[in-house]
């Protein structure tokens, strides 16, 4: 998440209708054509992103963004009547083509933040960093729900010494997500099983440099504090190594106790059993009956895939702690009959969210396993808005073009042997929007995504075309 700050009309610092704006098309925009301008807009303002809308140096409103950069001079609706505004108050509100929608957090005349009685906006601010932390100071009076869940573990950067096929090796992890990916052999499963068992590996003397630097939010100061993990500071001190019972370090603790893993091919549990298990325990500890527990999970099972258009929806658990779906037809059936993809998404997304899994990093192998491809293209945006929403961290290694498509070109990291047979990182490849053909062949390393036979003959025919031998 970022903070940023925008004017809704800069060519009238007088204008005076950025709430009615707002109110009546949940909208913000920019009609410049200056390229710079259009690719901020685009490609660095994301989802998730805090923005405060000022006229000039007065704050006037705090907005979340909610969508992807859109392209559109559609008419708007008047949300009061649904009559389509008029053309005269159309061109007052809503002249921007380059869009994205985005939820209202609070009109700062509105808002309890209470920051500046004048409501004018810090002139100081405007130069260097200060405006965002003025502008992150009145998201917390308005949102102090948020920095609750901000608690947690982040990984910023690991070194390996030496470890298999790695050796000096460094990656630096995007704050949300990060999309490994690389041929089969480049390391892509070591890596997340290597941050996974990081203190059993650390404590080998030939690995003692290595090191991961993450985020830990410490309760004594209440903030988020860098701390490096490696093997000096496993323990609390040197001379616990050399003792039968030793007590780990506070960062050590704070790390492994943080860190959740879905290894390839495997849940992280079985879904009927984790289902049954959760309808049990939430039924007692919140003393609801067991169709309040079973409207649960088919509202969290529709929030969480409802773009992924699922065939099928949750039904119930019987007493012997059968679990039950249904189809569209409303034909019951157990969860035993559902199909391996549906169970792959279940048994870690739904997993994640009723856990109410915060603060953590989720590492993921292959999350593309049995996923029709069309749910590949869109499962990165099921994590993302978890990580998003739960203050967590995914890592990914994967072997999926649609994935790689689908991914934002700054969490992408390509691994690759170099010429000394050690393993290198390509960051930030431009594979976001591309076609499956140039990811595989571009990024992935395909040499066709043909048959390799019918890929030679159609190479000998060009061949012989280009010799104008046409009677070959």
């Amino acid at each position: 998440m970022a903070y940023w700050h925008m004017q809704l009309h800069p060519n009238d610092l007088n204008w005076e209708r950025e709430e009615e704006l707002l109110q009546k098309t949940n909208l913000i925009g920019v009609k410049s054509n200056d390229i710079i301008i259009l690719k901020v807009f685009e490609d660095k303002l994301n989802i998730g992103d805090i923005i405060l809308i000022r006229r000039y140096n007065q704050p006037i409103a705090l907005v979340e963004v909610i969508s992807e950069f859109e392209d559109s001079f559609r008419v708007i609706q008047d949300i009061e009547d649904n009559n389509a505004i008029k053309d005269d108050d159309y061109s007052k509100l809503d002249w921007f083509r380059y869009r994205r929608k985005i939820k209202i957090l609070s009109f700062i005349a509105d808002s309890k933040c209470n920051l500046l009685k004048s409501n004018k906006f810090l002139v100081k601010a405007m130069k260097g960093k200060e405006v965002y932390k003025y502008i992150q100071n009145i998201h917390k009076k308005i949102s102090p729900s948020f920095f609750k869940n901000q608690k947690g573990l982040k990984l910023n950067k690991i070194y390996i010494q030496k470890y298999k096929i790695f050796n000096e090796f460094n990656l630096n992890f995007n704050e949300t997500i990060t999309v490994i990916a690389g041929i089969n052999g480049s390391g892509k499963t070591t890596l997340l099983e290597y941050i996974y068992n990081f203190s059993s590996y650390i404590l080998d003397k030939d690995n003692d440099k290595s090191s991961i630097e993450f985020e830990m939010y410490k309760e004594n100061n209440k903030k988020q504090n860098t701390e490096t993990l490696n093997y000096t500071n496993y323990f609390e001190n040197e001379y616990s190594k050399n003792e039968k019972i030793s007590k780990k370090s506070l960062q050590a603790e704070y790390f492994e106790r943080n860190i959740i893993y879905f290894p390839t091919g495997t849940d992280i549990t079985d879904l009927k059993v984790f289902i049954a298990e959760y309808v049990k325990e939430t039924m007692h500890k919140e003393n609801l009956r067991p169709s309040d527990v079973f409207d649960r999970i088919r509202i969290n099972i529709d929030k969480i895939f409802q773009d992924l258009e699922m065939l099928i929806k949750f039904d119930k658990v019987d007493a012997d702690g059968n679990v039950f779906f249904k189809n569209k037809k409303e034909e019951v059936f157990s969860i035993e009959n559902i199909s391996t993809g549906e169970k792959t998404l279940l048994s870690k997304v739904l997993y994640l969210y009723l856990k109410e899994i915060k603060g953590s990093v989720i590492l993921i192998d292959e999350p593309e396993l049995s996923l029709h491809p069309a749910w590949q293209n869109r499962v990165l945006k099921l994590y993302e808005t978890f990580a998003k929403e739960n203050n967590c961290q995914i890592i990914i290694a994967t072997h999926s073009p649609h994935i790689l498509g689908s991914a934002k070109n700054e969490w992408i990291r390509i691994l690759r042997m170099n010429e000394n047979d050690n393993v290198e990182v390509i960051n930030d490849v431009l594979a976001y929007g591309r076609d499956i053909e140039w990811v595989l062949e571009e990024v992935m390393g395909a040499k066709s995504t043909r048959e390799e036979s019918i890929s030679q003959k159609i190479k000998e025919c060009q061949e012989l075309l280009n010799e104008d031998k046409y009677d070959e």
